[in-house]
């Protein structure tokens, strides 16, 4: 699986690895199991870890997913992000979606997951 994701019940959120290709059908996909996971949706936290991913899709795609899957499942609930980011083409990304969720999340970059976690840390739960 390109993306999985686990549970840190120490520190309260999510921790997430994103692998290998990252497509629409491989997010889409994520985000329908994501989100309709009781346990994610109540820690409301997340730790993304992108070092080893590419993304094949366009921002455009990204946009429409989060329109359709995530803010429909978030239903007005506020999101904490950590995202560690390896390169300049996961931060150009990061950047078009951040301006999208920017209304349904906070979100932080980091190059560490490391300095992610501790940020995460440093936040109020949502």
């Amino acid at each position: 699986m390109p993306i999985a994701y686990s549970i840190d019940h120490e520190n309260g959120c999510v921790i997430e690895n994103w692998t290998g290709d990252i497509t629409k059908h491989v997010l889409a996909v994520h985000f329908r199991r994501f989100f309709t996971d009781p346990e994610v949706l109540a820690l409301g936290r997340t730790l993304v870890d992108l070092r080893h991913c590419q993304f094949v899709l366009t921002a455009a795609e990204l946009t429409e997913l989060v329109s359709r899957i995530v803010m429909p499942a978030l239903s007005g609930r506020r999101w904490r992000t950590a995202i560690v980011l390896g390169d300049t083409n996961h931060f150009e990304m990061w950047r078009q979606y951040h301006v999208f969720a920017e209304s349904y999340s906070n979100d932080s970059v980091f190059s560490t997951p490391e300095a992610a976690l501790a940020w995460l840390r440093s936040q109020r739960p949502t």
